[in-house]
């Protein structure tokens, strides 16, 4: 009668360290160490994780469009400026939506408290229809203003409640000819210098132009240097030129002047295609147009550039 040979699998034995013995026929026995195992697995997983991640980033990107806020003060020595977006606006329309995907605009108009106009801000939140945005420009009436100081800091408060997206880039071009009031001036006490450092942590860029007959637009950045993010020394009572220096050094923003009034048509256009990184085709764009550079556009140009490389030494995206 033949011998018969059973082979038993019983499970491996495990060693007084934690780590596993095989034995397999009659091979050398091999260990495998547990928490090796682990290791690797759950680096694995942190792998596929992180591409995970990637792929949604890229995806973000690819989709990534501006939110672009117009804010802009409608007292009566800025009437002028009302009447040009009302004429022109269709143009910056046309203009923009071709030249940037997923573009949204809103729009916050102010004056200023208790000087008997019909409103202190007026809202438009962010979209992409382009017949609200222009019923909204024409059915808003200019004001007259109070004291020399005007609501901007009503007006960056509604900024702050804005519906901005999550993914794409935030704009806000601000033109006007004079300061906020200061925290207990205002019957809100709103704060300009807290609300500006909220924004620039919500990763608002505020441009801004200041509206002055004979300002030199290549100037006006000087008047109020301070490095992107540095709110460590507050501000109060500045000049109105100084202001509008200030917060767009303060928050990564270009500040402009304006020499001819038409010229802030180019600058929202500008400013707008910079933050949404389409300066240059704006400039071909235009070129096409006027058949000579634009001063301001090729001077937002330059800007830009100083300020993207003082960006990545301060370490900002």
């Amino acid at each position: 009668m033949e011998k018969v040979e059973t082979k038993l699998h019983l499970p491996a034995l495990k060693k007084p360290s934690g780590s596993l013995v095989v034995k397999k026929d009659d091979k050398p026995i091999k260990t495998f160490n547990i928490a090796s195992v682990q290791k690797q697995g759950a680096l694995g997983n942190v792998l596929k994780g992180d591409s995970i991640k990637q792929k949604m980033q890229k995806e973000q990107q690819a989709h990534k469009g501006l939110d672009l806020v117009l804010m802009g003060d409608l007292t009566g020595s800025m009437s002028a400026y009302h009447a040009i977006l009302k004429r022109k606006f269709t143009e910056i329309c046309t203009t923009l939506f071709q030249l940037i995907p997923n573009l949204r605009i809103g729009i916050i108009f102010y004056l200023d408290h208790g000087s008997g106009d019909p409103y202190i801000t007026k809202v438009q939140p962010l979209t992409v229809n382009v017949e609200q945005l222009q019923s909204f420009i024409l059915g808003t009436p200019d004001g007259y203003g109070g004291d020399e100081d005007e609501a901007v800091e009503d007006a960056l408060h509604d900024a702050l409640e804005m519906n901005w997206s999550e993914i794409n880039t935030h704009s806000v071009v601000l033109f006007g000819d004079a300061r906020p009031h200061e925290v207990s001036e205002c019957p809100y006490q709103h704060d300009y210098f807290k609300i500006t450092e909220s924004l620039f942590k919500k990763q608002v860029t505020i441009n801004t132009v200041y509206c002055s007959a004979g300002c030199d637009y290549r100037r006006q950045s000087t008047l109020y240097e301070v490095e992107i993010g540095n709110f460590s020394r507050r501000v109060s009572r500045l000049g109105n030129p100084e202001f509008f220096s200030w917060i767009a050094n303060v928050t990564g923003g270009i500040a402009i002047g304006v020499e001819q009034i038409d010229d802030i048509v180019d600058i929202i256009k500008g400013m707008a295609a910079k933050d949404a990184g389409k300066i240059e085709e704006l400039e071909k764009e235009e070129l096409k147009i006027t058949l000579r550079p634009i001063p301001a556009l090729v001077h937002i140009k330059e800007q830009a550039k100083l300020i993207e490389h003082k960006k990545k030494l301060l370490g900002y995206k």
